[in-house]
């Protein structure tokens, strides 16, 4: 089973007044949708309202084979939205309605195992709210030696100004088997887009874990034990690139799933299905793989 824990909100795509498309979005949730159309067992760990747009998203979530069981909705709460500006570069930039009560939890009474996987990341990890809550998910996880993937997501440096929550992202970092970002994240994380320098900043943090930047147009670099790997991006008319990464992730974890280890000889082709999966997401104006795939 592969889990995926973080933020579900309603997506609201702008390239101009007259092209607006809306669809469920939130990282995890766009890489469990994607994970569901492979016909892989999929469940989201997440939060919603009791709304319209949380019916929405749940009748979606379902429609695509994932399980909802560990979503918890708040009683009489919205849920919440993101408007994404599509700049000439097919880039969002984004403005957020956050909607959550004081009172806020996350499932934690899931069973986890060795052959399972958890994927998590981005701000909402270092939530306050519930950062105990992931924190002791994150553990149960590591005691299991469930296969964990770490996504930091950070768009904005400023994201990053509280020492809490760089000592967050430090601490996912340090826990994580996998941590796959851009190299956007990881200047904003470190503060310096020098790729051999983050990575010797992560290697600082955690000295075995299979490290993945994904560098746009530049396509992938990763290290594993010292051994580099770069992949070219996989060429593509780009419609938006909303969702890009959150296919990697589902592409990677497709990649694992199918050849059933995480293995030296097999990085190559585990790689290249993430680049392709985030391809196919560019083409497109969805957030996650086409349904026939």
């Amino acid at each position: 089973m592969v889990f995926c824990l973080g933020e579900s909100l309603l997506d609201i795509i702008i390239s101009s007044p007259d092209d607006v498309v809306v669809r469920p979005g939130g990282a995890m949730l766009n890489a469990a949708i994607s994970i569901g159309r492979c016909n892989m067992k999929v469940a989201l760990i997440s939060e919603l309202g009791d709304d319209d747009s949380a019916n929405m998203i749940l009748t979606y979530l379902q429609n695509n084979n994932i399980d909802t069981s560990f979503i918890v909705c708040y009683n009489n709460n919205k849920t919440s939205l993101a408007l994404a500006f599509l700049d000439e570069n097919k880039k969002p930039k984004y403005s957020f309605t956050k909607n959550y009560p004081e009172q806020r939890t996350i499932t934690e009474n899931i069973h986890l195992t060795n052959s399972d996987i958890l994927l998590f990341g981005s701000v909402y990890s270092l939530d306050s709210q519930i950062r105990k809550n992931i924190r002791a998910l994150l553990d149960k996880a590591k005691s299991a030696n469930t296969t964990i993937i770490y996504d930091p997501n950070i768009r904005h440096s400023h994201h990053l100004e509280d020492s809490k929550l760089n000592e967050a992202v430090y601490e996912n970092i340090g826990i994580s088997d996998i941590i796959k970002g851009s190299d956007e994240d990881f200047t904003n994380i470190f503060g310096t887009s020098d790729i051999n320098e983050q990575i010797k900043n992560i290697r600082l943090i955690n000295t075995n874990a299979f490290i993945i930047i994904t560098m746009g147009s530049e396509g992938v670099l990763a290290d594993y034990s010292g051994n580099i790997i770069r992949l070219p991006a996989v060429k593509t008319d780009v419609l938006s690139t909303i969702g890009a990464g959150d296919a990697f992730n589902a592409g990677l974890i497709n990649g694992i799933s199918t050849l059933n280890k995480l293995d030296g000889q097999y990085h190559s082709k585990i790689l290249q299905k993430g680049l392709e999966f985030s391809a196919l997401v560019c083409a497109s104006l969805d957030n996650n793989i086409d349904i026939k795939h």
